[in-house]
């Protein structure tokens, strides 16, 4: 199989969220994919074939999940270069079939309709931030089940991660996001956020784009239904040396968003070939 190393949500190279995309004809067995992504150490590994639809596998280090934003992100934007899709098509996840748009600089993934998952208390999530938590702490999935956390600063957070992993096990979602609302005085939405998904194996996500898609729906519902859906800037990464920005359209459904649009920008870091041993057993 080739891998194609890229950051995802950059800023420039070597920020975002670094991803690993391997592709080939046939797909290794699930133990050596999740061998493979551990050695890897991203916080998402993509494997991928070929198809009318390309099929994609993502792995964290410790564990299979049906659907994330930044491995589509970037999984789309390195399948349009290697010409397995157009500048528009789908892709094929454990998660549903994923419309994607890519250009030459990234790409913009649609999750339709994201769902809301009822809400987290605000004092347990206190307690695992180790930080002020300001409102309710609602849960939306937009790909996977996130909690939406807004707090005072993101600067002083102490995470105690073994209670987050312990509590988004047992509840049901995969991380926490602690987000700041931001104001310039344009009108424009803006926020910075911490990812924490300690419930599939990841202290801290570098940028996340299923987190920032249910961040969109939150806000969204939050706001009340607008005939012009909401429009976000995400930025997330600054804590981990890692900048990263992340656009996120949400459109406006009747009974709430009717689906979120996840883009940002790809970089290419380098592309090599994995060993035939490594891809045996």
């Amino acid at each position: 199989m080739d891998i194609h190393w890229v950051d995802v949500f950059a800023t420039g190279p070597l920020s975002g969220n670094p991803l690993a995309v391997l592709t080939g004809d046939h797909l290794p067995s699930t133990g050596r994919m999740q061998a493979l992504a551990a050695e890897i150490g991203l916080s998402e590994t993509v494997f991928a074939v070929p198809g009318d639809m390309p099929r994609l596998r993502i792995f964290t280090p410790a564990a299979e999940i049906p659907l994330a934003g930044h491995p589509l992100v970037g999984a789309a934007w390195v399948l349009a270069r290697i010409g397995w899709i157009g500048a528009e098509g789908s892709l094929s996840t454990a998660g549903g079939d994923i419309p994607v748009r890519t250009h030459a600089e990234g790409a913009t993934m649609t999750h339709a309709a994201p769902t809301a998952r009822g809400h987290e208390d605000p004092a347990v999530m206190a307690a695992l931030l180790g930080g002020p938590v300001m409102g309710t702490c609602p849960i939306w999935n937009a790909g996977l089940p996130q909690v939406m956390a807004e707090v005072t600063s993101l600067d002083d957070l102490a995470p105690d991660h073994a209670a987050i992993a312990a509590r988004g096990g047992s509840m049901g979602w995969a991380g926490v996001s602690a987000f700041v609302l931001q104001d310039n005085g344009d009108g424009a939405a803006r926020a910075e956020v911490r990812h924490f998904a300690d419930p599939i194996g990841i202290h801290e996500d570098p940028v996340t784009g299923s987190a920032a898609g249910a961040l969109g729906a939150a806000l969204f519902a939050r706001s009340g239904p607008a005939a012009d859906g909401l429009g976000l800037t995400i930025r997330q990464g600054r804590h981990m040396g890692r900048d990263g920005l992340i656009t996120v359209t949400v459109d406006a459904g009747a009974h709430g968003p009717a689906a979120v649009h996840v883009g940002g920008a790809v970089v290419p870091v380098m592309t090599g070939t994995i060993g035939p041993e490594a891809l045996r057993g």
